[in-house]
């Protein structure tokens, strides 16, 4: 399945049926607001995700973060399009990542976006939304006044959900890029399963910030990622 020019997409686990015009958000009876796992319904004021909005996370635990957000619409039967870039060895998603937070893999395409083939990062987002109802990727940084305002207009439209991940390093400042309607920021309290020097993380205590020109004010919930149980349910939750 070609996405835009110069990507190359390929399914996340195997067995995958074909998915030629499968799983288009248009498709999909878009809900209001996209349900998200209990723990992280204090973060939203109708207690998930409005449908249409561009979510970004950031901080130490942002991928977990996101991965949790999104399980839920994924497990309801939504696709998912994940892009990741390929100069960003570091913020690759790796499937056991998206697998431990309850993502149903059967259902997501990731894309490798190559920058130095040319094609514009935004075209490959915008396109996107044709055939997802979620789109997960790294921060795209600012976009271009036209190519935001389209993409406002196919969010709108199909009442799809985009969630952005701002690249993390230590010690750094986190970059600001694309216009977001809402942001989650994380911040790592704890961890379980490590001794001193030894064991195996099973789960980040993490403490998430949420803000936004969506979000009526600065939220705050205390949570372990992964979310053990990410199924919810699926009604759609009115605003």
């Amino acid at each position: 399945m070609m996405i835009g020019a110069h990507a190359t997409t390929y399914p996340l686990s195997s067995g995958v049926p074909d998915i030629a015009g499968v799983g288009r958000a248009g498709d999909l009876i878009a809900p209001e607001v996209f349900a998200v796992p209990a723990p992280l319904k204090g973060l939203f004021p109708h207690g998930g995700v409005a449908a249409g909005s561009v979510v970004a996370c950031e901080g130490p635990a942002a991928w977990a973060l996101a991965a949790a957000m999104v399980a839920p619409a994924v497990d309801a039967g939504a696709w998912m399009l994940v892009i990741d870039v390929a100069a960003s060895h570091a913020c690759a998603v790796e499937p056991e990542s998206l697998r431990e937070a309850g993502v149903a893999l059967e259902r997501v395409v990731r894309v490798v976006y190559d920058p130095s083939a040319g094609a514009h990062l935004a075209d490959l987002l915008i396109a996107g939304l044709d055939g997802f109802g979620v789109v997960l990727l790294v921060d795209p940084g600012s976009l271009p006044g036209p190519a935001e305002r389209r993409l406002r207009r196919r969010l709108a439209d199909r009442g799809a959900l985009v969630v952005v991940v701002r690249p993390y390093v230590l010690g750094r400042p986190t970059p600001r890029g694309a216009s977001t309607d809402a942001l989650v920021a994380t911040e790592v309290i704890g961890a379980e399963g490590i001794g001193t020097g030894w064991g195996k993380l099973s789960h980040r205590r993490v403490r998430a910030a949420s803000s936004g020109r969506r979000m009526h004010g600065v939220r705050h919930v205390e949570i372990c990622l992964p979310i053990d149980d990410v199924s919810v349910d699926h009604a759609p939750l009115k605003q």
